[in-house]
């Protein structure tokens, strides 16, 4: 039981640094995730930016909310925004203050996962393929024969090399780079 003590008070004595070391791991934990994750976009003009609008957003949600959870100082905000007021009157600052403290730490590991999305690059690769400047770097004398609706399939299938048929128009090693470095 000494020993739980000694923990315990360890930790409060601590708090600060033990949840910037959780926020740490956390954010490791989601590079570690996406790395684990394998991306297939879906080739589709339609899907495309949904689909990547997804993987690059929604994964972060969960460790934010968790660093917003595991936050020590959760039930501090909780009993300030709850208390009736008396003879002291509730500080919107303190609130403020306490909620932007919290939201900075539980921010780092959603951060790194955007970043590490981005730098990647083929979230950005699929959900912008069909933005890709033809005439400047394909053979722009094709694009306006083509109907928008073909044009935009065709550059939707950017990201699939295996379905991908439209080298006359845009080269396949052409547009993967350009858009992999507008991404980082």
């Amino acid at each position: 039981m000494d020993k739980f003590r000694l923990i315990f008070r360890f930790l409060q004595s601590n708090q600060e640094p033990f949840m910037n070391g959780t926020c740490s791991i956390m954010a490791l934990a989601s590079a570690q995730m996406y790395s684990a994750f394998h991306f297939n976009c879906p080739c589709l003009p339609g899907y495309n930016v949904a689909y990547s609008a997804g993987v690059l957003l929604a994964p972060p949600l969960v460790p934010f909310l968790l660093g917003l959870v595991m936050n020590n100082n959760v039930s501090m905000l909780a009993e300030e925004w709850k208390r009736p007021p008396g003879r002291r009157a509730k500080d919107p600052t303190v609130l403020r203050y306490t909620f932007c403290s919290m939201a900075q730490c539980a921010l780092i590991a959603p951060v790194v996962w955007v970043a590490v999305t981005l730098l990647d690059g083929k979230c950005f690769l699929c959900a912008f393929c069909t933005a890709v400047p033809v005439t400047m770097l394909g053979n722009g004398s094709l694009a306006p024969g083509l109907p928008p609706p073909e044009l935009a399939r065709l550059l939707a299938r950017v990201p699939c090399p295996e379905v991908y048929d439209g080298d006359w128009l845009l080269a396949h090693e052409v547009a993967v780079p350009y858009l992999r470095c507008i991404s980082q």
